[in-house]
């Protein structure tokens, strides 16, 4: 079955200072980045373009939050590490790929392979 929507949550907050602060972080010193969803998913541009594409492919709504939006949203998830990814099925949530899943990736290609692995698990 697929999943209603998919909620990808980075390990950082919203707002532009954050914006700019992490991206700072990023190119001063990537090897000590805390959020493996963005080390592996953006570049110093913006989203990579193969994992925008294959987002787009996906059969179903992806939403992106960030540490702060994903608290507030989910309430009850405060205590779940992140970075996380979700699966949203009939009002409840699975993770499909928990912080130390993402962080193992290590890759791009890495992390969509996971990402199929555990979509499929759910069908």
């Amino acid at each position: 079955m697929n999943p209603n929507r998919v909620i990808m949550v980075y390990n950082e907050s919203s707002g532009l200072f954050d914006a700019v602060s992490g991206w700072t972080h990023k190119l001063l010193s990537p090897s000590t980045y805390r959020c493996a969803l963005c080390k592996v998913t953006f570049g110093l541009t913006g989203m990579l373009v193969p994992w925008k594409s294959y987002i787009e492919l996906l059969p179903f709504p992806v939403t992106f939050l960030h540490r702060d939006e994903f608290r507030e949203q989910f309430p009850s998830h405060v205590l779940v590490p992140l970075p996380l990814i979700l699966a949203e099925i009939s009002g409840r949530t699975e993770i499909l790929l928990s912080a130390a899943d993402i962080n193992a990736t290590g890759s791009l290609s890495g992390l969509i392979g996971r990402m199929q692995s555990s979509l499929e698990k759910l069908r």
